[in-house]
């Protein structure tokens, strides 16, 4: 018991034995077993333990922990130094969500819910549930609250409510820019396929433009054919018939009779 009232002597005890735990032994523990991740969701809720501390401990131990408004340089120290290490723990959290998703103004949003949750709702809304908790139970009931177990019990569910109303802001925000990059991604892929579909199509045309051109050469190419042959068998009908016609011995008339025939056949002959 001598121990014990020494101890309890000693001035700003609950201080020491606040960064002592919470702020020395707790985040050493996680930073060795390599759960920073818990390590950031943790320092944001310093500001509701050492309240819940404040409000509940003893007076003389837990006096200078934290106030809304300290009264005197020590508790003036001890209150900002939990507020710059909460704060801390919001800069982390909002950095890191910025450059895993690249967006500024969604990490700003995630940055205010998150100072909204670690002041106001860790002190004047925890101050409000324990006062009101403390005057019902003691209205309603006929039991005995030593060393105002009831509140702590109280204040560490209204903590736990905090960080999974946390956790589902996260959850939200981070659903709404997982819509937003899917739409991003869908919309290109869309006008790739319309781009792959004109092109499938191109060639179908130019094939079918190609097949029209070879048919048109293929008919031409015949018509000349047709009129080939056509010329060749008049001149050749035209050749027997004035062969027949004329007789062996006339030389001069031969030799009109040849001249008629070039002039037929120079007359007959298709230009190509």
């Amino acid at each position: 018991m001598n121990l014990v009232s020494l101890c309890l002597k000693i001035p700003n005890l609950g201080i020491l034995l606040f960064y002592l735990i919470f702020i020395v032994i707790i985040p050493y523990l996680l930073i060795m077993n390599r759960s920073l991740v818990v390590l950031k969701f943790y320092l944001p809720m310093l500001v509701a333990f050492a309240n819940l501390l404040s409000q509940v401990g003893n007076e003389k131990i837990f006096k200078n922990l934290y106030a809304l408004r300290p009264d005197n340089f020590v508790c003036f120290l001890s209150s900002n130094f939990i507020n710059l290490f909460a704060l801390f723990g919001i800069l982390w959290q909002c950095l890191e969500y910025s450059k895993s998703t690249g967006n500024v103004t969604k990490s700003v949003i995630y940055g205010a819910m998150l100072f909204i949750i670690a002041f106001p709702f860790a002190r004047n809304g925890l101050n409000f549930i324990l006062e009101n908790v403390d005057y019902y139970l003691r209205k309603k009931t006929e039991l005995t609250y030593d060393y105002n177990w009831h509140l702590l019990v109280f204040g560490l569910l209204y903590i736990i409510f905090l960080l999974g109303f946390q956790a589902i802001i996260l959850a939200l925000i981070e659903s709404s820019s997982d819509k937003q990059s899917r739409r991003r991604v869908s919309q290109p892929t869309a006008n790739n396929n319309n781009s792959q579909e004109k092109y499938r199509n191109t060639p179908k045309l130019e094939n079918r433009n190609n097949k029209t051109v070879k048919k048109s050469h293929n008919n031409v190419n015949n018509v000349n054919k047709l009129l080939k042959n056509t010329t060749l068998s008049n001149v050749s009908n035209l050749s027997r018939y004035i062969n027949k016609s004329t007789p062996n011995n006339s030389g001069s008339k031969s030799s009109t009779t040849t001249t008629k025939k070039r002039k037929v056949t120079r007359r007959l002959v298709p230009i190509n």
